[in-house]
């Protein structure tokens, strides 16, 4: 199928200045009159999550699904498959209020900008459609604002001076309008397998520390994301590594390691 088919005039865009490092959040503005059934199709390269009027309406831990994006830099003597992209439909008719809404979408990273692999560069797309009596459509295009996400780059998140911005009560005003880049030379899918869910919580087991940190172990080898409390002064910095081994003497394996940097901000207590 086509990008039409899923997005009808919505057009691929971008931040004014982008590399492959580059992560953003894109936000629209739509409005409803009695809305009898809103849906969503969206797609963010690479992952990406999406909120309608700050709440989270893809609960999916991966999106969208990894797939051989569009033609890259393929090795020579490989037989490849066709190009594809999925796309996910989301119904979020009990998120749309009567009047204005916002929907706000971040999104970068993932397989589709891999630095040893890339793709393309991070570019976000979408279409809403509203029925209320009559059908409506909202897409993405040039009259978005787009704006730096709290992910800096490859697994390094800054929370340090990073204001909440998915909601309808923040100002956007003073954010970039998007720019239109380029499209996908692909075909277009539907995404129509179960999502990745959160199955379980593991909480660590602290097995050692020394003078660059505490080291904590869950036990197995897993895929999930941390969720950390901490007590720090205000604007103190806290970095969280992840590994897949540990050395023999107990240490981090650095030929395992992925490190995430977070910059708190405390109140000092």
């Amino acid at each position: 199928m086509t990008r039409e088919y899923f997005f009808g005039d919505a057009k691929w865009v971008g931040a004014p200045d982008r590399t492959a490092q580059t992560f953003s959040v894109l936000r629209g503005r739509f409005f409803a009159d009695m809305p009898k059934k809103v849906s969503l199709n969206i797609l963010g390269l690479g992952f990406f999550k999406c909120y309608v009027n700050g709440v989270c309406v893809n609960p999916d831990t991966f999106l969208p699904l990894s797939s051989d994006y569009e033609a890259s830099c393929d090795p020579k003597g490989q037989i490849l498959a066709g190009h594809r992209v999925y796309v996910p439909e989301f119904d979020i008719t009990p998120h749309v209020k009567k009047g204005e809404n916002v929907i706000a979408v971040e999104y970068g990273g993932g397989w589709y900008t891999c630095p040893w692999r890339v793709f393309g560069l991070p570019k976000a797309i979408y279409r809403i459609t509203v029925e209320d009596g009559e059908t409506r459509y909202y897409v993405s295009d040039e009259n978005c604002r787009i704006g730096k996400s709290r992910v800096e780059r490859y697994e390094h998140h800054n929370y340090h001076e990073w204001d909440e911005c998915f909601g309808m009560d923040f100002d956007d005003s003073g954010w970039a309008y998007a720019v239109v880049t380029e499209s996908l030379d692909t075909e277009y899918c539907t995404t129509d397998c179960p999502r990745d869910a959160l199955i379980e919580e593991l909480v660590p087991s602290k097995i050692g520390q020394g003078a660059r940190g505490t080291v904590y172990d869950f036990g197995q080898n897993t895929v999930g994301y941390p969720v950390l409390e901490i007590s720090a002064g205000k604007g103190e910095r806290v970095e969280v590594f992840f590994s897949e081994e540990l050395t023999a003497d107990g240490r981090l394996d650095p030929t395992h390691t992925h490190g995430q940097s977070f910059s708190v901000v405390g109140d000092g207590k």
